[in-house]
Parts: structure tokens; C-alpha cells; sequence
């Protein structure tokens, strides 16, 4: 057997190894995820405040006392995220809630007893972050995760009022697939469960509230 022989066999071996392996080569996975899901996020604490009058003499006199509460509410969300590599993604999320703000005044000057005034809230939120994927914790068909990120607060009081501000928020979650495939318009198809703890900072308040949600989301991965 020559040499030419041998060159000839030689790339006749590697271009059909060549081509049985792109035949049978999976295809990279998704990298666009969108999911749509609903949660609860808690309430929050404002504080007591009261409303003094300085007198002539210059002490204080209370008018009253008020306890101001940003009560629980559902809400629903929307995400987009792409990843970056296996581990690593980046996501956006709009979130609607519609919470109560309820306000106890007390020791009012002028009258007995107490009252609770109690007043409507929209709330939007539109944040964005990143994913990072714990798969060394990886048990019984989970997938832990961590999340980070920032976002954008618009709060509308009784169709009225325009509150704005920004919150920064931290947690992580759990990913449980349900389906997967090689090929098709949507690759997979998880259940996501996230828990998160959101700082929120007003333009019309002076301190940050925190305030923690959960929520659960079906994702699809395309």
C-alpha cells in the first residue's frame, strides 16, 4: 500500500466521521427564556409619626399621632432573560400589584378614639438583574439560583398622586424542568419558584423599606 493509498483512506475516515457526528450532534441549547408568573408581596412598616404645633412658649403640643402600614397584595410579573453561559443569565421583569396603604391616627386633640384612613395603590415595578445557577446544589431534579439586580418604582395613589423611586433586590429560587428537547421552536419548559427581599427608596419618603415577596412562574426556554 503506497502513501497515496494510505492519504486517501485517512481523509475518507475523517470526513465520514465528520459528517456522522454533525448528523448527530445536538444542537446548542436555548439561551432566550420568557416566563410569566403571579406571588405575594408583604407589607411594610412606616412608622409612627406625630404632629406637634409649637405653643407661644415654645413647647410642643400633639395634635395627633399617625401609623402608617403598606398592607400585603398579589401581584402579577412578566420576565425576559438571555443567557450568558451555562451558569450565568441576565433578566428583566415587570411586576403590577395593587397594595393598601392604611394610616391610624390617634390622640387627636380634637376628637376620641381613633380612625384608619385607608388609601389604593397601583404599583409598578420594572427591574432587571442577574442569574447565576448553584449547580453544585443541584438535588432531586432542582436547580437552586441566585438573583441580584435593580429596578424602577412608580407608584399611583387613588389614580391621583405619582410617586416614583428605585429599589435594589436580592434572593434566589429554585428551577424545576418539565419537558426538554433538542429541536423546536421552545426548547424546555421549567416551573420557577423565587423568593426575594426588595429595599425600596421613595422620593417622598426619607428611609428605605424593605419588604419580601414569593412568587412562582412558568418559564419557557426558545
Amino acid at each position: 500500500m503506497n502513501l497515496r493509498r494510505i492519504i486517501c483512506i485517512v481523509a475518507f475516515a475523517t470526513i465520514a466521521t465528520a459528517r456522522a457526528e454533525a448528523q448527530t450532534a445536538s444542537p446548542p441549547p436555548g439561551r432566550l427564556q420568557v416566563s410569566v408568573g403571579a406571588g405575594w408581596l408583604g407589607g411594610a412598616e412606616f412608622g409612627e409619626q406625630p404632629a406637634n404645633l409649637r405653643t407661644a412658649s415654645g413647647n410642643p403640643y400633639r395634635l395627633f399621632t399617625s401609623d402608617t402600614h403598606l398592607g400585603g397584595a398579589g401581584f402579577f410579573e412578566a420576565r425576559v432573560g438571555f443567557a450568558l453561559a451555562r451558569r450565568v443569565a441576565i433578566e428583566g421583569r415587570a411586576a403590577i400589584a395593587k397594595p393598601e396603604l392604611q394610616t391610624t391616627v390617634s390622640s387627636d386633640a380634637e376628637a376620641s378614639g381613633s380612625f384608619t384612613a385607608v388609601e389604593g395603590i397601583d404599583q409598578y415595578v420594572f427591574d432587571g438583574g442577574i442569574l447565576i445557577h448553584l449547580d453544585e446544589l443541584q438535588a432531586l431534579g432542582l436547580m437552586p439560583f441566585a438573583i441580584g439586580g435593580l429596578g424602577y418604582v412608580r407608584q399611583l395613589h387613588d389614580q391621583q398622586l405619582v410617586e416614583t423611586g428605585h429599589l435594589f433586590y436580592g434572593g434566589g429560587g429554585v428551577m424545576r424542568e418539565l419537558f426538554s428537547r433538542p429541536q423546536g421552536f421552545i426548547r424546555s419548559g421549567s416551573i420557577r419558584a423565587d423568593l426575594r427581599l426588595n429595599v425600596l427608596s421613595l422620593e417622598l419618603d426619607e428611609d428605605s423599606r424593605s419588604q419580601g415577596s414569593v412568587s412562582a412562574s412558568l418559564v419557557l426556554t426558545f
